[in-house]
């Protein structure tokens, strides 16, 4: 994306914002002059995007089809890294063939790309806990059904039409993916290693960052619109469980927490003592709630309030997605930290996480402070 269409973006936000407010204010007048407004710069938007993505495709960029060009884009990468000048060729292989982008941000080879992801590994994520989309353009919708909607086939007879009540409900919701980064200084002694040191030193640092920054925005998306189920204890999410989410939907269920809530599970046994987590056979480091994998976050992601603690069940594959551009974008500043004999290197990366079939889950509280009275056991 160039200059002039972040710039444009960047508008339509602002715009957003001040409807916004202008709703809030009840000047509706002025609220629909404005949504006018932004709809036109959607469609200017979206219309030199395409441009651009074509133009860009039409661009003879050199292809890393071998692996002498691979390591050209990785020396390259390293290059920019040590605020050296690219040649025209090294260029193509870091922008995509973006000529503008030669003053904006650069891509990171896909080898380079793919050993930083690698390295997300060593941190906990909530990416896999929902949907995934991958994306090449900014701005889009995604189409769904809700589960409750989903009806049986029609028997198609001699050209009958299909019933109202048999036609599926799809909702359309859009996606707005924005950029997130971060700046990280990096002493000149650094940049002189070219090998695999400054890369895991840069990997760890992002990683760390990045992850926390899409657990917040899943978590946050997995709350939104719903209203929040109070649980007086394990007994109280077991029967929940069985009667408030779709059997449909348990298939691949998660149960995730914090460190409160999985404590308090932990801590929990039946009537003749046994603990209400059990071991999974599978993965000998996570536990199970009534055979259903238990997923743990740190309180500082998932905070405990007024002495109950969250915990999302069900099938949360289905309630969100997180929609991801799938590239990361490198820019580097010997300015910024001059006095320090520092360089200060700009990592980004473009995602958005949308709700989707928000009946798939439900979105509790546990209460820490109740007691809970064991099972009773019966006896031969």
């Amino acid at each position: 994306m160039n200059k002039e269409l972040r710039n444009l973006l960047k508008t339509i936000n602002n715009k957003k914002a001040e409807a916004k407010k202008l709703v809030q204010d009840s000047k509706y007048d002025e609220a629909k002059v404005l949504t006018d407004e932004i709809e036109n710069l959607q469609t200017e938007f979206e219309v030199k995007s395409a441009i651009f993505e074509e133009e860009k495709g039409s661009i003879d960029i050199p292809e890393p089809s071998n692996k002498n060009e691979k390591a050209d884009a990785v020396k390259a990468f390293y290059k920019v890294l040590q605020g050296k000048s690219l040649t025209e060729a090294e260029n193509a292989l870091l922008t995509g063939g973006d000529k503008e982008a030669n003053s904006e941000n650069y891509l990171v080879p896909q080898d380079i790309h793919t050993e930083i992801k690698e390295l997300r590994r060593e941190y906990k994520s909530a990416r896999p806990l929902i949907g995934y989309y991958n994306t090449s353009t900014l701005t889009g919708s995604f189409v769904f059904e809700n589960s409750d909607s989903i009806t049986e086939l029609t028997n198609f007879t001699d050209g009958d039409d299909i019933s109202e009540s048999d036609k599926p409900k799809f909702k359309n919701v859009p996606y707005n993916v924005m950029d997130y980064g971060a700046l990280l200084p990096i002493s000149r002694k650094l940049l002189k290693n070219e090998t695999g040191g400054l890369l895991s030193y840069l990997g760890k640092w992002f990683n760390r960052k990045a992850v926390r920054t899409e657990n917040k925005k899943i978590f946050a998306e997995l709350k939104n619109g719903k209203k929040v189920k109070t649980l007086k204890g394990y007994k109280d999410l077991k029967s929940s469980i069985n009667k408030d989410l779709d059997p449909a939907l348990l298939i691949g269920m998660k149960i995730i927490t914090n460190q409160d809530g999985f404590d308090y599970l932990d801590s929990e046994v039946d009537g003749i003592g046994r603990p209400i987590l059990q071991p999974n056979p599978s993965n000998p480091t996570q536990k199970l709630f009534i055979g259903f994998p238990v997923e743990v976050f740190s309180n500082a992601e998932l905070p405990t309030a007024s002495g109950k603690a969250p915990i999302i069940y069900g099938s949360t594959v289905d309630g969100a997605t997180f929609i991801d551009r799938d590239q990361l974008q490198l820019d580097m500043s010997e300015h910024a930290l001059f006095k320090k004999n520092q360089v200060a290197a700009r990592l980004i990366e473009s995602f958005d996480v949308i709700g989707a079939d928000k009946d798939a889950y439900i979105y509790g509280q546990i209460d820490l402070t109740a007691a809970t009275t064991p099972e009773p056991t019966t006896t031969a």
